[in-house]
Protein backbone atom coordinates (compact mmCIF):
# COMPACT_ATOMS: atom_id res chain seq x y z
CA UNK A 1 0.00 0.00 0.00
CA UNK A 2 1.52 3.25 -0.84
CA UNK A 3 2.86 5.87 1.66
CA UNK A 4 0.78 9.32 1.06
CA UNK A 5 2.71 10.43 4.47
CA UNK A 6 5.79 9.91 2.37
CA UNK A 7 7.15 12.78 0.05
CA UNK A 8 7.58 12.82 -3.31
CA UNK A 9 10.75 12.31 -4.76
CA UNK A 10 12.25 14.60 -6.68
CA UNK A 11 13.25 13.70 -10.61
CA UNK A 12 16.61 14.56 -11.01
CA UNK A 13 16.90 17.00 -14.42
CA UNK A 14 18.84 16.40 -17.17
CA UNK A 15 21.50 18.92 -18.23
CA UNK A 16 21.10 18.20 -21.52
CA UNK A 17 17.22 18.53 -21.44
CA UNK A 18 18.17 21.93 -20.30
CA UNK A 19 19.97 23.25 -22.24
CA UNK A 20 17.25 22.36 -24.88
CA UNK A 21 14.89 24.22 -23.48
CA UNK A 22 16.90 27.24 -23.21
CA UNK A 23 17.38 26.78 -27.33
CA UNK A 24 13.83 26.85 -27.58
CA UNK A 25 11.90 29.98 -29.22
CA UNK A 26 8.57 29.72 -27.40
CA UNK A 27 7.80 32.99 -29.16
CA UNK A 28 8.10 32.05 -32.73
CA UNK A 29 5.36 30.89 -35.35
CA UNK A 30 5.48 27.73 -37.13
CA UNK A 31 7.10 28.61 -40.66
CA UNK A 32 4.52 29.05 -43.25
CA UNK A 33 5.80 29.26 -46.46
CA UNK A 34 3.29 31.38 -47.68
CA UNK A 35 4.16 34.34 -45.23
CA UNK A 36 6.94 36.61 -46.17
CA UNK A 37 9.76 36.15 -44.36
CA UNK A 38 12.69 39.39 -42.72
CA UNK A 39 15.81 38.95 -44.76
CA UNK A 40 17.54 40.07 -41.59
CA UNK A 41 16.10 37.71 -38.43
CA UNK A 42 14.46 35.48 -40.96
CA UNK A 43 11.38 35.46 -38.82
CA UNK A 44 7.77 36.47 -40.15
CA UNK A 45 7.01 39.94 -40.33
CA UNK A 46 5.70 42.26 -36.84
CA UNK A 47 1.59 42.62 -37.34
CA UNK A 48 2.29 46.26 -38.28
CA UNK A 49 5.24 45.63 -40.66
CA UNK A 50 2.26 42.99 -42.34
CA UNK A 51 -0.15 46.05 -41.87
CA UNK A 52 2.03 48.49 -43.83
CA UNK A 53 2.73 45.89 -46.35
CA UNK A 54 -0.71 45.24 -47.18
CA UNK A 55 -2.11 48.65 -47.19
CA UNK A 56 0.89 50.65 -48.55
CA UNK A 57 2.08 50.41 -51.69
CA UNK A 58 5.77 48.27 -52.16
CA UNK A 59 8.19 48.04 -55.09
CA UNK A 60 7.16 44.52 -55.85
CA UNK A 61 3.36 45.05 -56.48
CA UNK A 62 1.59 45.38 -59.60
CA UNK A 63 0.23 48.14 -61.15
CA UNK A 64 -3.30 47.59 -60.46
CA UNK A 65 -2.14 46.46 -56.85
CA UNK A 66 -0.72 49.67 -56.20
CA UNK A 67 -3.74 51.81 -57.56
CA UNK A 68 -6.21 49.57 -55.06
CA UNK A 69 -4.16 50.76 -52.43
CA UNK A 70 -4.24 54.41 -53.35
CA UNK A 71 -7.47 54.05 -53.59
CA UNK A 72 -7.98 52.09 -50.32
CA UNK A 73 -5.60 54.84 -48.59
CA UNK A 74 -7.78 57.90 -49.80
CA UNK A 75 -10.52 56.37 -48.98
CA UNK A 76 -9.65 55.65 -45.78
CA UNK A 77 -8.09 59.59 -45.21
CA UNK A 78 -11.80 60.84 -46.58
CA UNK A 79 -13.73 58.86 -44.17
CA UNK A 80 -11.67 60.02 -41.10
CA UNK A 81 -11.71 63.39 -42.32
CA UNK A 82 -15.79 62.93 -42.79
CA UNK A 83 -16.09 62.07 -38.95
CA UNK A 84 -13.25 64.60 -37.69
CA UNK A 85 -15.73 67.18 -39.60
CA UNK A 86 -19.05 65.46 -38.00
CA UNK A 87 -18.03 65.67 -34.58
CA UNK A 88 -16.14 69.63 -34.98
CA UNK A 89 -19.58 70.75 -36.39
CA UNK A 90 -21.64 68.52 -33.46
CA UNK A 91 -19.27 70.13 -30.84
CA UNK A 92 -19.94 73.17 -32.46
CA UNK A 93 -23.54 73.24 -32.57
CA UNK A 94 -23.75 72.23 -28.72
CA UNK A 95 -21.63 75.09 -28.32
CA UNK A 96 -24.17 77.26 -30.22
CA UNK A 97 -27.14 76.31 -28.51
CA UNK A 98 -25.27 77.44 -25.18
CA UNK A 99 -24.53 80.49 -26.73
CA UNK A 100 -28.46 80.98 -27.67
CA UNK A 101 -29.58 80.73 -24.30
CA UNK A 102 -27.43 82.92 -22.37
CA UNK A 103 -28.15 85.71 -25.33
CA UNK A 104 -31.69 84.97 -24.66
CA UNK A 105 -31.22 85.09 -20.99
CA UNK A 106 -29.49 88.43 -22.03
CA UNK A 107 -32.35 89.84 -23.81
CA UNK A 108 -34.70 88.75 -21.11
CA UNK A 109 -36.72 86.42 -23.47
CA UNK A 110 -37.01 82.90 -21.99
CA UNK A 111 -37.14 80.21 -24.60
CA UNK A 112 -40.56 78.24 -25.12
CA UNK A 113 -41.32 74.59 -24.13
CA UNK A 114 -41.92 72.87 -28.02
CA UNK A 115 -45.36 72.65 -28.87
CA UNK A 116 -46.57 70.19 -31.70
CA UNK A 117 -42.50 70.08 -32.77
CA UNK A 118 -41.24 66.83 -33.90
CA UNK A 119 -37.56 66.53 -33.55
CA UNK A 120 -37.72 64.01 -35.86
CA UNK A 121 -39.64 65.80 -39.07
CA UNK A 122 -37.75 65.62 -42.58
CA UNK A 123 -39.05 67.68 -44.56
CA UNK A 124 -40.06 66.83 -47.99
CA UNK A 125 -39.79 63.03 -47.00
CA UNK A 126 -42.37 62.01 -45.20
CA UNK A 127 -42.17 58.19 -46.27
CA UNK A 128 -40.97 57.15 -42.65
CA UNK A 129 -43.21 59.34 -40.99
CA UNK A 130 -45.92 58.89 -39.03
CA UNK A 131 -49.30 57.25 -41.57
CA UNK A 132 -52.70 58.37 -41.59
CA UNK A 133 -53.79 55.10 -40.27
CA UNK A 134 -51.74 54.59 -37.37
CA UNK A 135 -52.03 58.01 -36.04
CA UNK A 136 -55.35 56.89 -33.70
CA UNK A 137 -55.10 59.88 -31.57
CA UNK A 138 -56.49 63.47 -32.71
CA UNK A 139 -54.04 66.26 -33.37
CA UNK A 140 -54.54 69.56 -31.31
CA UNK A 141 -54.13 72.00 -33.94
CA UNK A 142 -55.70 75.04 -31.72
CA UNK A 143 -53.35 77.96 -32.33
CA UNK A 144 -50.87 78.75 -29.60
CA UNK A 145 -51.43 82.59 -28.19
CA UNK A 146 -48.91 85.21 -28.16
CA UNK A 147 -47.20 86.95 -25.37
CA UNK A 148 -45.76 89.74 -26.69
CA UNK A 149 -41.67 90.07 -26.33
CA UNK A 150 -39.74 93.27 -25.04
CA UNK A 151 -35.96 92.62 -25.20
CA UNK A 152 -33.30 93.92 -22.92
CA UNK A 153 -31.95 96.58 -26.19
CA UNK A 154 -29.54 98.43 -23.97
CA UNK A 155 -28.03 95.09 -23.16
CA UNK A 156 -28.01 93.74 -26.60
CA UNK A 157 -26.80 96.58 -27.99
CA UNK A 158 -24.21 96.93 -25.92
CA UNK A 159 -23.02 93.55 -26.94
CA UNK A 160 -23.29 94.51 -30.56
CA UNK A 161 -24.40 97.63 -32.18
CA UNK A 162 -25.17 95.40 -35.05
CA UNK A 163 -28.09 94.28 -33.48
CA UNK A 164 -31.48 95.40 -35.11
CA UNK A 165 -34.65 93.17 -33.46
CA UNK A 166 -35.38 90.58 -32.06
CA UNK A 167 -37.53 87.34 -34.01
CA UNK A 168 -39.90 84.64 -32.03
CA UNK A 169 -42.43 81.85 -33.15
CA UNK A 170 -44.27 80.72 -29.93
CA UNK A 171 -43.54 77.37 -29.18
CA UNK A 172 -40.73 77.28 -31.32
CA UNK A 173 -36.96 77.01 -31.18
CA UNK A 174 -37.12 80.45 -33.36
CA UNK A 175 -36.35 82.65 -30.69
CA UNK A 176 -33.17 84.82 -31.82
CA UNK A 177 -31.32 88.35 -31.47
CA UNK A 178 -31.93 89.42 -35.22
CA UNK A 179 -28.45 91.53 -36.59
CA UNK A 180 -26.97 93.17 -39.65
CA UNK A 181 -23.76 93.76 -41.04
CA UNK A 182 -23.10 95.62 -44.50
CA UNK A 183 -22.95 92.34 -46.82
CA UNK A 184 -25.14 88.66 -46.14
CA UNK A 185 -22.50 86.90 -45.72
CA UNK A 186 -20.34 87.61 -42.28
CA UNK A 187 -23.23 86.45 -40.22
CA UNK A 188 -23.34 83.14 -41.64
CA UNK A 189 -20.53 82.01 -39.75
CA UNK A 190 -20.24 84.67 -36.92
CA UNK A 191 -22.46 85.00 -33.39
CA UNK A 192 -23.80 88.15 -31.53
CA UNK A 193 -20.45 88.41 -30.10
CA UNK A 194 -18.59 88.36 -33.60
CA UNK A 195 -17.00 85.43 -33.02
CA UNK A 196 -16.79 82.70 -35.31
CA UNK A 197 -19.53 80.25 -35.28
CA UNK A 198 -20.05 77.16 -37.70
CA UNK A 199 -24.13 78.10 -36.82
CA UNK A 200 -24.20 81.65 -37.30
CA UNK A 201 -26.84 83.96 -36.39
CA UNK A 202 -29.92 85.29 -37.65
CA UNK A 203 -29.46 88.15 -39.92
CA UNK A 204 -31.69 90.87 -41.83
CA UNK A 205 -30.31 91.63 -45.38
CA UNK A 206 -28.21 94.45 -45.85
CA UNK A 207 -30.42 96.48 -48.22
CA UNK A 208 -33.03 96.96 -44.88
CA UNK A 209 -32.84 100.08 -43.44
CA UNK A 210 -34.61 99.44 -39.76
CA UNK A 211 -36.42 102.83 -39.59
CA UNK A 212 -40.18 101.73 -40.13
CA UNK A 213 -40.14 102.12 -43.76
CA UNK A 214 -39.20 99.39 -44.99
CA UNK A 215 -41.65 97.15 -46.94
CA UNK A 216 -40.31 93.94 -46.81
CA UNK A 217 -37.95 92.64 -43.82
CA UNK A 218 -35.78 89.50 -45.24
CA UNK A 219 -34.28 87.23 -42.61
CA UNK A 220 -31.92 84.37 -42.87
CA UNK A 221 -30.89 81.49 -40.86
CA UNK A 222 -29.46 78.42 -40.63
CA UNK A 223 -31.86 74.96 -40.81
CA UNK A 224 -29.27 73.36 -38.01
CA UNK A 225 -29.87 69.80 -36.84
CA UNK A 226 -29.61 70.81 -33.35
CA UNK A 227 -33.25 72.52 -34.13
CA UNK A 228 -31.63 76.01 -33.79
CA UNK A 229 -31.77 79.32 -35.41
CA UNK A 230 -34.53 78.34 -38.67
CA UNK A 231 -34.60 74.88 -38.53
CA UNK A 232 -38.59 75.08 -36.99
CA UNK A 233 -38.80 76.87 -40.30
CA UNK A 234 -38.42 73.82 -42.42
CA UNK A 235 -41.67 72.36 -40.25
CA UNK A 236 -43.90 74.45 -42.00
CA UNK A 237 -43.60 72.06 -44.88
CA UNK A 238 -46.38 70.02 -45.12
CA UNK A 239 -46.37 66.71 -43.93
CA UNK A 240 -48.34 64.73 -45.85
CA UNK A 241 -47.69 61.98 -44.25
CA UNK A 242 -50.21 62.89 -41.20
CA UNK A 243 -53.55 63.03 -40.91
CA UNK A 244 -53.51 67.03 -40.81
CA UNK A 245 -50.53 68.19 -43.26
CA UNK A 246 -50.54 71.73 -41.98
CA UNK A 247 -50.90 70.92 -38.08
CA UNK A 248 -47.37 72.77 -37.67
CA UNK A 249 -48.44 75.69 -39.83
CA UNK A 250 -52.08 75.80 -37.76
CA UNK A 251 -50.36 75.86 -34.20
CA UNK A 252 -48.16 78.47 -35.08
CA UNK A 253 -49.82 80.62 -37.67
CA UNK A 254 -47.66 83.87 -36.67
CA UNK A 255 -44.73 85.58 -35.92
CA UNK A 256 -43.60 87.99 -33.74
CA UNK A 257 -40.66 90.77 -34.35
CA UNK A 258 -39.92 93.02 -32.03
CA UNK A 259 -37.43 95.81 -32.47
CA UNK A 260 -35.66 98.61 -30.44
CA UNK A 261 -37.82 101.89 -31.69
CA UNK A 262 -40.98 99.71 -32.85
CA UNK A 263 -42.39 97.84 -29.86
CA UNK A 264 -43.54 94.24 -30.58
CA UNK A 265 -45.32 93.77 -34.14
CA UNK A 266 -47.34 90.18 -35.07
CA UNK A 267 -46.79 88.78 -38.79
CA UNK A 268 -49.29 86.75 -40.05
CA UNK A 269 -48.12 83.61 -41.81
CA UNK A 270 -49.53 83.05 -45.43
CA UNK A 271 -47.36 81.09 -47.47
CA UNK A 272 -44.36 78.87 -47.79
CA UNK A 273 -42.35 77.80 -51.32
CA UNK A 274 -39.65 75.84 -52.29
CA UNK A 275 -37.18 78.47 -54.04
CA UNK A 276 -34.59 77.28 -56.51
CA UNK A 277 -31.38 79.91 -56.89
CA UNK A 278 -29.48 78.00 -59.93
CA UNK A 279 -30.45 79.16 -63.47
CA UNK A 280 -29.01 75.45 -64.24
CA UNK A 281 -31.98 73.81 -62.86
CA UNK A 282 -34.74 75.38 -63.90
CA UNK A 283 -37.00 78.78 -62.68
CA UNK A 284 -35.58 80.92 -60.58
CA UNK A 285 -38.12 83.13 -58.06
CA UNK A 286 -35.71 85.94 -56.51
CA UNK A 287 -37.17 87.20 -54.04
CA UNK A 288 -34.16 87.81 -52.30
CA UNK A 289 -33.68 91.59 -53.13
CA UNK A 290 -37.21 92.71 -52.79
CA UNK A 291 -37.21 95.18 -49.88
CA UNK A 292 -39.18 97.68 -51.52
CA UNK A 293 -41.92 98.08 -54.31
CA UNK A 294 -41.66 100.31 -56.85
CA UNK A 295 -45.74 100.51 -56.82
CA UNK A 296 -48.89 98.35 -56.63
CA UNK A 297 -48.63 96.39 -59.39
CA UNK A 298 -45.00 95.37 -58.49
CA UNK A 299 -46.41 94.49 -55.03
CA UNK A 300 -49.54 92.23 -56.71
CA UNK A 301 -46.69 90.80 -59.36
CA UNK A 302 -44.53 89.62 -56.41
CA UNK A 303 -47.44 88.19 -54.31
CA UNK A 304 -48.37 86.32 -57.48
CA UNK A 305 -45.47 84.80 -57.70
CA UNK A 306 -45.53 84.06 -54.07
CA UNK A 307 -48.70 82.48 -53.98
CA UNK A 308 -48.41 80.45 -57.15
CA UNK A 309 -45.41 78.72 -55.84
CA UNK A 310 -47.13 78.20 -52.48
CA UNK A 311 -47.20 74.58 -50.82
CA UNK A 312 -50.35 75.63 -48.65
CA UNK A 313 -53.12 78.63 -48.60
CA UNK A 314 -54.27 80.63 -45.58
CA UNK A 315 -57.03 82.07 -44.73
CA UNK A 316 -54.64 86.17 -44.64
CA UNK A 317 -55.46 88.24 -46.86
CA UNK A 318 -52.70 90.81 -48.20
CA UNK A 319 -52.91 93.96 -49.76
CA UNK A 320 -50.18 96.86 -51.09
CA UNK A 321 -49.25 98.88 -48.32
CA UNK A 322 -48.80 95.89 -46.28
CA UNK A 323 -45.07 95.46 -44.37
CA UNK A 324 -44.15 91.73 -45.18
CA UNK A 325 -41.48 89.53 -43.36
CA UNK A 326 -39.51 87.05 -45.42
CA UNK A 327 -37.71 84.10 -43.74
CA UNK A 328 -35.31 82.27 -45.65
CA UNK A 329 -33.25 79.26 -44.56
CA UNK A 330 -31.68 76.05 -46.78
CA UNK A 331 -33.55 73.17 -47.38
CA UNK A 332 -31.81 70.28 -49.62
CA UNK A 333 -34.62 67.79 -50.75
CA UNK A 334 -33.18 67.30 -54.03
CA UNK A 335 -29.16 67.03 -52.24
CA UNK A 336 -26.50 69.10 -51.33
CA UNK A 337 -25.83 70.12 -54.98
CA UNK A 338 -29.24 71.70 -56.06
CA UNK A 339 -29.21 75.12 -53.48
CA UNK A 340 -32.73 75.29 -52.87
CA UNK A 341 -34.26 77.40 -49.83
CA UNK A 342 -37.22 76.66 -48.08
CA UNK A 343 -38.73 80.40 -47.84
CA UNK A 344 -41.82 81.73 -45.33
CA UNK A 345 -43.84 84.79 -46.22
CA UNK A 346 -45.90 86.76 -43.38
CA UNK A 347 -47.56 89.95 -43.00
CA UNK A 348 -47.72 92.58 -40.41
CA UNK A 349 -51.13 92.70 -38.68
CA UNK A 350 -52.99 96.03 -39.44
CA UNK A 351 -53.40 98.94 -36.77
CA UNK A 352 -56.74 97.95 -35.28
CA UNK A 353 -56.54 94.06 -36.40
CA UNK A 354 -56.79 90.98 -34.23
CA UNK A 355 -54.04 88.66 -34.67
CA UNK A 356 -56.48 85.77 -34.76
CA UNK A 357 -55.88 83.71 -37.66
CA UNK A 358 -58.86 80.94 -38.54
CA UNK A 359 -56.94 77.90 -39.57
CA UNK A 360 -59.35 75.89 -40.12
CA UNK A 361 -59.83 76.84 -43.25
CA UNK A 362 -56.21 76.35 -44.39
CA UNK A 363 -55.28 74.20 -46.89
CA UNK A 364 -52.28 72.30 -48.62
CA UNK A 365 -51.76 73.12 -51.96
CA UNK A 366 -50.80 69.98 -54.26
CA UNK A 367 -49.47 71.68 -57.77
CA UNK A 368 -47.41 74.18 -56.56
CA UNK A 369 -45.49 76.06 -59.44
CA UNK A 370 -41.52 74.70 -58.74
CA UNK A 371 -38.51 74.19 -61.32
CA UNK A 372 -37.69 72.00 -64.36
CA UNK A 373 -35.07 69.80 -62.43
CA UNK A 374 -37.68 69.05 -59.62
CA UNK A 375 -40.18 68.02 -62.48
CA UNK A 376 -37.60 65.56 -63.39
CA UNK A 377 -36.36 64.07 -60.21
CA UNK A 378 -39.70 64.05 -58.65
CA UNK A 379 -42.40 64.26 -61.55
CA UNK A 380 -45.17 66.45 -61.97
CA UNK A 381 -45.62 69.79 -63.75
CA UNK A 382 -46.96 73.49 -63.48
CA UNK A 383 -50.46 73.57 -65.13
CA UNK A 384 -49.64 77.59 -65.65
CA UNK A 385 -52.16 79.00 -62.82
CA UNK A 386 -52.15 78.96 -59.62
CA UNK A 387 -55.57 77.53 -57.81
CA UNK A 388 -55.14 79.75 -54.97
CA UNK A 389 -58.14 82.60 -54.27
CA UNK A 390 -57.09 85.60 -55.98
CA UNK A 391 -59.78 87.98 -54.00
CA UNK A 392 -56.83 87.18 -50.70
CA UNK A 393 -54.88 89.96 -52.65
CA UNK A 394 -57.02 92.97 -51.94
CA UNK A 395 -54.85 95.60 -54.17
CA UNK A 396 -55.49 93.00 -57.18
Amino acid sequence: MANYTDKPKKKKSSASRDIAVDKLDFYSEPHNSHKKQDKIKGRPKSGWQRFCYAAFPQADDSTGEKMRKIVLIAAIIVFAATIGILIWQLVGMGSDKGTNIQIADIAGVPNDELVNVNPDYDPFNTSTGANVEGETEEIDVTPLVNTPIYPNWEELKATNSDVRGWIKITGTSVNNVVVQSDDNSYYLDHNLYKEYSISGTVFSSYKNRWDGTDENLILYGHNMLSGEFFAHITHYVPNDASREPLAFYKVHPTVMVATPNGGCETYKIFAGLLANTQEQYGDVFDYAHKTSFSGKDDFNNFIINIMDRSWFFTDVDITYGDQLLTMSTCCWPLGKSVDTRWVLFARKVRPGESEYVDVTVAERNYNPRLFDYYYNRIGGYWTGEGSWDKSKLLSY
